[in-house]
C-alpha cells in the first residue's frame, strides 16, 4: 500500500472480499489522543456509521452470500473478512499523529493492517460465478451478491449517508482554508523547514518522494513532532468542529433521516448475525 493510499483511506471505499462496497468511516474514541491532546469526536460522527457497525454489515453480507451459494448448490469457501486499515475516522485526517508508528513504519501501516487493506476476490468456478453474480440478462439482483444486499437493504446510498459524508468533506475543505488553520499550518511548515524538510502542509507529506525507508521514517517522525509543537492538529480539529456545528444545524432533518435509515440496515444485519 502506498503512503498516499494510506493517508486517504478514510475517504475511499474499501471493498470486502465478497465484492460488496464497504465505505469506511468510524468514530474515534473519546479522551486523550495518541498525540497527547484531548480529542473528542467531530460533530458529524454522530450521523455516520461506526467502525463496528460497518464491520457488522460486512459480516452479515458475507454470511448471507455464503448461505445463498450453499442453498443454490454452489457452496464456496468462507469469504475473507477484511476490516478497513484505519482504526477511526480521525486517524491521519490532519496528517500523522502516532510518533511510535511513524518511527517504525514511516507512512505505512503496521504489517497486519497493511495486508488486511487489500482483500483478494474469491476464487470461483465459471458455474459458481453465474450463481454469485447472476446469469446474463438477469441483473445483479438475481445473483447471491445482489440477493444479500436486498436482504439487508444495504445499498451504497444508505450505508454511505451521502449528506453526512458531503458535510464532512465540505467542513474539511472550509477548515483547511480558515486563517487559523493556515497560520497553524505555517507554523508546522516552519518547524519542518528547520529540520531540513520543505513541505507546506502535514497532508502533503505523503506525496514527498522517498525511496529510502530510513529517510521516510525520519520524515514521518519529524512530521509528528512538528504537529505537536505547532498545535496544528488541535487547531484544525477545533476549527473544523465549529464549521460542522453550523452545517449540521442547517441540515439536521436530512441528517436524522439518513441516520435512521442506516440504523435500520444495521439492525437487519444484527438479526442475520444473531440468527
Amino acid at each position: 500500500m502506498s503512503r498516499r493510499t494510506v493517508l486517504t483511506a478514510c475517504a475511499v471505499a474499501v471493498c470486502v472480499a465478497a465484492g460488496g462496497a464497504a465505505g469506511y468511516t468510524a468514530t474515534a474514541g473519546r479522551g486523550p489522543a495518541r498525540d497527547g491532546s484531548t480529542r473528542t469526536d467531530l460533530p458529524v460522527q454522530a450521523y455516520l456509521l461506526t467502525y463496528q457497525q460497518r464491520d457488522d454489515l460486512n459480516s452479515a453480507y458475507e454470511r448471507l452470500v455464503e448461505r445463498c451459494m450453499r442453498d443454490r448448490g454452489a457452496p464456496i469457501q468462507p469469504l475473507t473478512h477484511v476490516r478497513p486499515p484505519l482504526k477511526d475516522f480521525l486517524e491521519r485526517r490532519y496528517g500523522l499523529t502516532d510518533l511510535e508508528q511513524a518511527e517504525r513504519y514511516g507512512y505505512g501501516l503496521p504489517p497486519t493492517r497493511d495486508a488486511a487493506a487489500a482483500p483478494a476476490p474469491p476464487e470461483l468456478t465459471e458455474a459458481q460465478r453465474l450463481v454469485y453474480d447472476g446469469g446474463p440478462g438477469e441483473g445483479p439482483s438475481q445473483g447471491c451478491v445482489g440477493w444479500a444486499v436486498q436482504q439487508i437493504g444495504d445499498t451504497a446510498r444508505v450505508r454511505e449517508t451521502p449528506v453526512a459524508m458531503e458535510l464532512q468533506r465540505k467542513s474539511w475543505d472550509a477548515s483547511a482554508k480558515d486563517p487559523r488553520v493556515v497560520a497553524a499550518t505555517a507554523r508546522w511548515s516552519a518547524c519542518m523547514s528547520a529540520l531540513g524538510y520543505h513541505v507546506s502542509s502535514p497532508v502533503d507529506t505523503a506525496a514527498t518522494p522517498t525511496s529510502d525507508q530510513a529517510a521516510e521514517r525520519a520524515l514521518a517522525a519529524s512530521e509528528v513532532r512538528c504537529s505537536r509543537s505547532s498545535g496544528v492538529v488541535r487547531e484544525w480539529f477545533a476549527v473544523e468542529a465549529a464549521y460542522q456545528d453550523e452545517m449540521i444545524e442547517r441540515n439536521k432533518d436530512a441528517l436524522l433521516a439518513e441516520r435512521s435509515a442506516a440504523l435500520r440496515v444495521v439492525n437487519r444485519a444484527h438479526a442475520v448475525l444473531d440468527g
